[in-house]
């Protein structure tokens, strides 16, 4: 039998996925910086204060303003003219990232007085940012990041199990072959998943998700290949469905959890940031 494909359907509000790409941008842009930063201290230990470690800094504070800002401006903005608001997404952490880690470079690996508490608050950040960026792909969106409402969810199942049964009336092999299906997807999963295992567990969920759906094409296949597929593709759009419906109630929940962790946390980081900045320029150039 063919591959099973997910096919779209006419009037289909499921999610589209949207491939990012912000670890390996950041990684490879850390890459370019890390490279820059060895040749500079080949013939010695760098210093903060020097023109180099202060472009560091510079730099990666002015990278972490713009992800503390653009973002949040994006996400208030109305219209598609600015950009996918996934896209926004992805370079806000590529920034964070990259900015954090060009201000890690730029301590030369001393983290006393002030700045050693700006470094590992923004330590926490960093870490908290990477919470968040797992919760929020827990909660369905479209390709420009707009979150899927309960009731578009719920009506994509009811259409799904609709196309399903329709298909079963086909023939009455096709009804056998899409029950049996059914049963085993079922007793794979016994109830939808909920609660925070929902979110932090999904990867396992889908695994078994799709070990069941495996084994439920198997007995598909005693279909004609158009048929089998179709089934295939729809029981696949299902059980996603239901992990989707199971999880959003408490993503939501967990998103703004984080947001009233996360948000006073950049703001007491950005706070600290702007008292180092302007004493280190007091001591550097003003009291002498």
């Amino acid at each position: 039998m063919a591959r099973v494909a997910k096919l779209p359907t006419a009037g289909s509000t499921r999610p589209s996925q949207h491939q990012t790409y912000e670890l390996e941008i950041a990684i490879v842009a850390m890459g370019a910086v890390t490279a820059l930063y060895l040749w500079r201290i080949r013939s010695g230990t760098l210093a903060s204060s020097d023109f180099f470690g202060h472009g560091l800094g510079v730099i990666g504070f002015l990278l972490m303003l713009a992800t503390e800002t653009l973002y949040s401006l994006r996400k208030r903005a109305r219209g598609r003219a600015l950009g996918r608001l996934s896209n926004w997404l992805q370079w806000h952490i590529v920034m964070g990232i990259v900015g954090s880690y060009m201000v890690l470079l730029h301590t030369a690996w001393q983290f006393q007085g002030l700045a050693g508490v700006v470094t590992l608050l923004m330590a926490v950040v960093v870490l908290s940012g990477f919470v968040g960026r797992y919760i929020y792909t827990a909660i369905p969106r479209t390709l420009d990041g707009v979150e899927v409402t309960l009731d578009s969810l719920e009506q994509r199942r009811e259409a799904v199990s609709e196309e399903l049964a329709v298909l079963a009336r086909t023939s009455p092999d096709t009804a056998s072959a899409i029950g049996d299906a059914i049963v085993i997807l079922k007793g794979a999963r016994p109830n939808v998943a909920g609660g925070v295992a929902s979110i932090f567990g999904r990867t396992l969920i889908a695994n078994r998700d799709h070990a069941a759906l495996r084994r439920a094409i198997k007995v598909l296949r005693r279909l004609d290949a158009a048929a089998a597929g179709r089934a295939g593709a729809l029981l696949d759009e299902q059980i996603t469905l239901q992990r989707q419906l199971g999880a959003l109630a408490t993503a939501r929940r967990l998103m703004s959890l984080w947001h009233t962790v996360h948000v006073p946390l950049g703001v007491a980081l950005f706070v600290l940031s702007f008292v180092h900045i302007g004493a280190a320029i007091y001591y550097a150039t003003l009291h002498h």
